[in-house]
């Protein structure tokens, strides 16, 4: 589908590839822009440094020479299972809604394939892809329902140790909240999880889904 949008792929793996993570830390900047455009929002620009320049895995995305999105995965050892962490994923407000960010969301697993996907979000949307993402793997997903399971919660606070039992950890982003426009839940399991966040305190949700 990136070829009909215009767009150029670029994998880096700077964790093990020297010549990767030079041309990642090359990139910061370029990230840094299109994570401002996505979230509309001010942040700091070491949010973006800091999770990027040594990660397993970083896509870059082009159209006409300029970054136009990029993601970051890394693969983690918690509580001894092997877990595909999605630490961040940004489109430019131009290119949303058409595809892309489920396209990337499954590249991301396919180049670093784990029997367990985990992610933090403050948005809905990344719910719902999120989910779609787990159901074509046939992973099983948490939070959904109000429940969640004890694996989940136990890679969850592996991950971060003051997550709460319904997997929201509290102020983790700067106690306020990422957008100005952050998307309304649509669905009932979305409702159901949101209804435990406060964005404007810097709430998130921990996502893990899981091989069934």
């Amino acid at each position: 589908m990136i070829q009909k949008l215009g767009i150029r792929l670029e994998v880096l793996r700077p964790q093990e590839n020297e010549a990767d993570k030079h041309k990642t830390k090359e990139l910061i900047d370029s990230f840094y822009d299109v994570a401002l455009d996505a979230f509309s929002k001010w942040l700091p620009r070491e949010a973006i440094e800091s999770r990027t320049a040594d990660a397993s895995c970083v896509i870059a995305l082009y159209k006409d020479n300029r970054v136009v999105a990029y993601a970051v995965n890394d693969l983690l050892t918690l509580a001894g299972h092997e877990v595909n962490y999605y630490a961040s994923g940004f489109i430019r407000r131009e290119l949303q809604g058409n595809g892309l960010y489920s396209y990337l969301n499954m590249l991301r697993q396919q180049l670093l394939p784990a029997d367990h996907v985990m992610t933090r979000t403050q948005n809905p949307i990344v719910y719902r892809e999120f989910k779609k993402l787990c159901d074509k793997l046939r992973y099983t997903l948490d939070p959904k329902n109000g429940t969640v399971s004890n694996l989940a919660i136990e890679l969850a606070r592996e991950f971060t140790p003051e997550v709460e039992s319904n997997m929201v950890v509290r102020g983790v982003y700067w106690n306020r909240s990422l957008m100005d426009d952050t998307p309304e839940p649509k669905s009932e399991l979305e409702r159901e999880v949101w209804k435990n966040i406060n964005l404007n305190n810097g709430d998130a949700v921990i996502l893990v889904g899981s091989k069934t």
